[in-house]
């Protein structure tokens, strides 16, 4: 089970193990104890409590965690520049200055042609509404006098062609006296059976007078058809007369219509909005608070493209990558131990705080061999960021486990024999001689070169044999440490 622990930054601090005094020859009986047989030495590390980690080692470079590129899209030059690498700026700051003189009179002469034209296209609007105000109150008032003089000659027609029905059937009416009175003169009696005495003459008056009423007749008719084509004609006059008072509204409608288009000054208000963003962009301000990391803008030159570089130095990261075969070892919250070569043995803190789920790509952007797969992590520092510099090249510990107060020792200090691990304890008689003992223990934690040891009868200062392999078994004694035989092989705990 891995214990995490924070770690303080310590000046001179042991970047893998924190662990044992003595382990490198120091302590009683280190460097030479009894001999073996052949006379070789038996060299002894004196066993002590101390702290033990895990860790991954690898090799990144210092970044800021928020970089922020400046740039403009402006093509004017730069007329000003306020701030030099090094200097740290507050948000809002002014860096920059371009020479805006010309954009500044592009505005002016922008906003003069649309208030021209627009009082122009105002008061033409205003015309043509009034225009359509007064037809529209002329049609209310019939004072149209094409649609009002057709209008009357349709009544007129219709008047005179109903005198003119009236006169055809007066007419006809007389024709039938006529002929009537003309047939009983021939006859000699009337209707009633009346004997009538006309003279010959009288005869041919009536006979006239039906010649006449006939003629009256027809000149009846006549005027009737006339009339009935004249009321023809003064419908189509009508229509005529109102399809061109309405041609006459639509025009003095679409002229309001084409009116107010033409007041429409939409797009040359957004193109002067576009024009003072652009005066405004031309005082290139700091988005954020931080320090000056790239100077690009210079006086007289382009202020296209990027102009600064603003990076917040007391939030840094190491950026690193991690080999395949550690990747399964390290997890996101890993404590991490920093140092630089700017900065000598002081150690800063981090954890590991990203982590790719993919490796990274080759030079030539296909993916890496099993033999040479990386995978790019991020360490965030949190402590010593006024030390550390951005860019300066960083040595990583990435702690993966951590005990605090075990024994350990190195691992050829330990021998195992039947699944039963144990160390051997140096220890001198009153005479002088040297005897060995065995005591078994149990293993947990390893390092690259440690492997921490639990066991009943280890006790701090005694002198364990480096090497168990080294050790004449003629010199070992039968342990008497308490429950020194035989255990079966399990974690420390």
């Amino acid at each position: 089970m891995k214990h995490k622990k924070t770690i303080a930054a310590v000046a001179g601090g042991v970047a893998v193990v924190g662990l044992l005094a003595g382990f490198m020859g120091g302590g009683p009986g280190s460097g030479s104890a009894g001999s073996r047989p052949d006379g070789a030495p038996v060299r002894t590390v004196t066993l002590e409590q101390g702290d033990i980690r895990s860790t991954v080692s690898a090799t990144g470079t210092v970044y800021s965690v928020n970089a922020v590129n400046v740039y403009s899209n402006l093509n004017y030059p730069v007329q000003t520049v306020h701030v030099s690498v090094g200097d740290v700026v507050e948000e809002g700051q002014v860096l920059a200055e371009l020479d805006s003189a010309s954009l500044k009179s592009d505005i002016s002469q922008k906003e003069a042609q649309v208030y021209a034209s627009q009082s122009t296209a105002q008061l033409n609007l205003k015309t043509a509404q009034q225009d359509l105000n007064n037809y529209q109150q002329s049609l209310k008032d019939s004072r149209d006098s094409s649609l009002l003089a057709a209008e009357k000659a349709v009544v007129t027609a219709e008047s005179n062609l109903a005198a003119a029905k009236l006169e055809v059937q007066s007419a006809n009416a007389d024709l039938s006296n006529a002929r009537r009175d003309y047939r009983e003169a021939q006859n000699g009696e009337d209707s009633d059976g009346n004997s009538l005495d006309y003279s010959d003459a009288q005869v041919r008056d009536l006979r006239t007078t039906v010649s006449q009423k006939e003629i009256a007749l027809e000149k009846a008719q006549n005027t009737l058809a006339q009339r009935e084509a004249d009321l023809e004609s003064a419908k189509i006059d009508l229509e005529v007369a109102q399809t061109n008072s309405g041609n006459t509204l639509k025009s003095y409608q679409d002229k309001v219509t084409s009116a107010q288009l033409n007041n429409n000054y939409t797009a040359d208000y957004l193109s002067i909005e576009k024009l003072q963003t652009d005066l405004e962009n031309c005082t290139v301000t700091a988005p954020v608070s931080g320090t000056i990391t790239e100077v690009n803008a210079i006086v007289g030159g382009s202020g296209n493209g990027l102009l600064f570089v603003i990076q917040n130095t007391e939030d840094l990261k190491v950026v690193t990558n991690i080999k395949e075969y550690d990747i399964g070892a390290v997890n996101l919250g890993d404590a991490v131990i920093i140092k630089a070569d700017a900065t000598g043995d002081t150690e800063f803190v981090g954890e590991l705080s990203k982590l790719s789920p993919t490796s990274t790509l080759t030079a030539s952007g296909g993916k890496a061999s099993s033999t040479d797969a990386e995978f790019e992590a991020e360490i965030a520092v949190s402590t010593g960021s006024d030390r550390l510099l951005i860019g300066m090249n960083a040595r990583l510990s990435i702690v993966t486990d951590e005990k605090t107060g075990v024994f350990s020792v190195p691992f050829e200090a330990v021998e195992t024999v039947g699944g039963q691990s144990c160390i051997y304890v140096e220890e001198t008689g009153g005479d002088g001689s040297v005897t060995y003992r065995k005591i078994p223990v149990k293993t947990g934690l390893e390092t690259n070169l440690y492997v921490e040891i639990d066991g009943e009868g280890l006790e701090e200062g005694m002198q364990v044999v480096k090497s168990a392999s080294g050790v004449n078994q003629s010199q070992v004694a039968a342990s008497d440490a308490p429950g020194a035989g035989p255990k079966p092989e399990g974690g420390a705990a």
